[in-house]
């Protein structure tokens, strides 16, 4: 099985699809701290994205391309039914 080969390019092209959609976040904050919130892609910058969310505590998340490559923010869409 081949390893699939990633980039920040097609990071951030993927990110750009998700804007606007309803998304379940996933991010690791290090030493077995797993967060998990419902929201959306709000901004897209050169360097970080702005996730806006529904939470008690905070209504915003910023993140970097990077964070996505190396697997500390992970997306997956909620399905509208």
């Amino acid at each position: 099985m081949k390893k699939q080969v990633c980039n920040l390019d097609v990071i951030k092209n993927k990110i750009e699809q998700l804007k606007g959609k309803d998304l379940k976040i996933r991010l690791n904050k290090g030493r077995n701290k797993i967060q998990f919130f419902k929201g959306r892609i709000d901004q897209v910058y050169s360097s970080v994205f702005v996730v806006k969310i529904e939470s008690d505590v905070f209504d915003r998340l910023s993140c970097t391309y990077q964070d996505v490559l190396c697997g500390d923010v992970k997306f997956k869409i909620i399905e509208q039914s």
